[in-house]
């Protein structure tokens, strides 16, 4: 009789590396949970509902002058499901699929760069760890909301796979799908593999030639190329500062310092790990310091047109995302070496780095890079003490973090809908990565029967757990999403060529529930870069509403009483200056969640699902009878 190729007592290749992919998974999904249609999602929401509804939409500021959905193959895609589900659920649905696609495409580019076990660290340090990039406070890969970015960089991921596999028609096909999802995003990413490609066959520096056809397209006049030789003129320019992420001058020390400690974590794999995963590092670093170097100059010091629109600080991403890959590698590195030391300062360098401090981190990198040059000797004189200093720090740093997290959970009277504490003390990376590693490390150690109990006991619960919580949008983000295409939900019928402008701001509210066009919300300046006319316009609708925006916020300030808020309005003046009929376009309507002394011709209220009183109460406004109304205050509302 033959014997087994599988002993029934161990456990299935097959099986392990299901459980290894449910594990780095799971931890993604609970890191970045589905805010609802939120971000940029709402944008791309809208361009589906244009593609679906032309004749409602086509006098959405947004829309008027043409917008960057020309450029994408998404709102289209979008438009067509739309028939069939409901933009909600669309859009969560299209979302977990591009997570899982943004997984499957990472482990397919470093399956073929690094070793198996360091393949794996790598895997989960680029999921588990926080992928923001450019300016931190926008921008991030994989986002958990759907937009077309995370399907370019897959595709992009997928691409580098190919490339490495060099199956080269599957890569220019990947590449030629993330340019059709997001050109942007692919532009950035081909840089990188440009750059990988003149590494690996000098004669890729031959696609420089290209600049030649390219400047004789732009000198001719071709459209976009022409924007190669324009330089948006000083009110143009002024309006785009607003989108700070476009210029590099305007960013602030936490981008820089993101983008400086991903420079350290790039240089110190291509100087350790060196292979292929070394010169992808190395290329990541050189494309990255060129589209950044082009950025400042074409851009915030040429003013130039086409490379406001390229933003090829973008290349970004695609380096950001090899930096985390690179963290997870060394460290695996440095333990099998027996250098925990290293491991801990590269740890402590990263809190830093992506925490509240400045420059403090720079010090820690310095030690970092410096400790691998020691003499033998002090690093093993050294080494355990320098462990338990930096093991503390870590744990001090966590103490701090939680700390914070606590207050701030405690400020929302330790509501788990309104202050998401689990998910926010998970954020905190030596515990995002350091969790899937200890599953990791207990899975190692464990027999077959062991192993079998952690499939049953832990990771089957956690992944079902994991699926529950994922979505994460609060009471009223769910309330407004359910409420989709219903424009008479304020009890009255809203013509369908009407404007309405949506104070606090939401186009959710405009676009989705009501299905109407938005006057104005700073939203849709979103596609001021490639359109003057929408920055005009733009321009033009916010100076008419921006008296009634600023008592809007007065209106919120945490600073006022109980009674002051209940009491606090929008003054008539204002609003009637938002209805002008002078100064061209006006809203035909307005929704305020202020109890305004003017007739409203509807409400709607959202209740809190604890207390089961309204949380918020919206009126509709419409800008006929307040023009005709003679009776309530002229002034703003008393603030302190």
């Amino acid at each position: 009789m033959k014997e087994s190729k599988l002993d029934s007592s161990e456990i299935h290749p097959k099986i392990k590396l299901l459980a290894g992919g449910a594990l780095g998974i799971t931890m993604m999904l609970l890191l970045r949970r589905y805010p609802g249609i939120f971000h940029d999602s709402i944008l791309y929401m809208g361009q589906g509902l244009m593609q679906r509804s032309p004749e409602i939409f086509e006098h959405d500021l947004f829309f008027a002058h043409g917008s960057q959905a020309s450029y994408t193959i998404m709102p289209w895609i979008l438009g067509k499901v739309f028939y069939f589900a409901s933009p909600p659920l669309v859009m969560l649905i299209g979302a977990f699929i591009s997570m899982l696609l943004f997984a499957a495409s990472a482990w397919f580019a470093l399956k073929a760069l690094l070793p198996t076990q360091q393949r794996y660290w790598a895997w989960l340090g680029a999921l588990c760890l926080p992928s923001i990039y450019g300016v931190v406070h926008i921008f991030s890969y994989n986002e958990p909301f759907l937009t077309s970015r995370p399907l370019a960089e897959s595709f992009c991921l997928l691409g580098i796979g190919w490339l490495i596999r060099e199956k080269w028609l599957l890569a220019a096909a990947s590449l030629l799908l993330a340019g059709l999802f997001h050109p942007l995003q692919a532009i950035a990413g081909a840089a990188i593999i440009w750059v990988w490609a003149v590494g690996q066959d000098r004669r890729w520096l031959h696609a420089l030639w290209l600049i030649f056809p390219v400047s004789a397209l732009a000198y001719i006049g071709i459209t976009p190329f022409n924007g190669l030789l324009q330089r948006a003129d000083a009110g143009w320019f002024k309006e785009l500062t607003y989108s700070r992420q476009v210029f590099v001058t305007l960013w602030s020390v936490n981008d820089f310092k993101n983008l400086g400690f991903d420079v350290v974590v790039l240089l110190s794999a291509w100087h350790w790990l060196r292979g292929r995963f070394g010169g992808w590092c190395l290329a990541s670093l050189i494309g990255c310091t060129i589209g950044i170097l082009a950025s400042l100059l074409l851009v915030d010091h040429l003013h130039l047109v086409l490379p406001i629109g390229l933003q090829l600080w973008r290349v970004h991403w695609l380096a950001h995302f090899f930096s985390l890959a690179a963290i997870g590698a060394l460290l695996l590195f440095h333990l099998r070496a027996k250098d925990s030391v290293s491991a801990l300062l590269l740890t402590l360098t990263a809190l830093l780095a992506w925490g509240e401090t400045d420059w403090g981190w720079l010090l820690l990198a310095a030690m970092y890079v410096g400790w691998q040059f020691a003499p033998h000797d002090s690093r093993q004189r050294l080494g355990r003490l320098l462990c338990w200093i930096f093991g503390m720090s870590t744990v001090l740093l966590f103490y701090n973090h939680a700390s914070n997290e606590y207050h701030w959970f405690k400020e929302a009277h330790f509501r788990i809908d309104l202050y998401p504490f689990d998910r926010r003390l998970l954020v905190f990376p030596a515990l995002s990565f350091g969790l899937p590693l200890f599953g990791l490390l207990l899975w190692e150690r464990c027999g077959s029967i062991g192993k079998k109990l952690l499939l049953a006991g832990f990771l089957v619960p956690a992944v079902a757990a994991t699926l529950y919580l994922w979505d994460a949008r609060d009471s009223t983000q769910h309330i407004m999403e359910d409420a989709a295409f219903q424009p008479d939900i304020f009890g009255t019928s809203i013509p369908e060529h009407a404007q309405i402008y949506w104070e606090p701001e939401s186009l959710i509210g405009v676009w989705l529930v009501l299905h109407r066009a938005s006057y104005f919300s700073p939203g849709q300046l979103a596609g001021q870069m490639f359109s003057r006319d929408t920055a005009e316009d733009g321009l033009q609708r916010e100076n008419r509403m921006m008296p009634l925006m600023r008592e809007s916020l007065g209106c919120q300030d945490e600073k006022l009483n109980v009674t002051e808020r209940v009491r606090c309005h929008i003054s008539d003046r204002s609003m009637k200056q938002a209805c002008s009929l002078n100064g061209g376009k006006r809203p035909d309507y307005m929704v305020l969640s202020y109890p305004q002394p003017q007739p409203y011709v509807g409400q709607w209220a959202i209740p809190d699902p604890v207390s089961k009183t309204p949380a918020i109460t919206f009126r509709l406004y419409r800008c006929d009878d307040i023009l005709n109304f003679r009776g309530g205050s002229s002034s703003p509302p008393v603030r302190r």
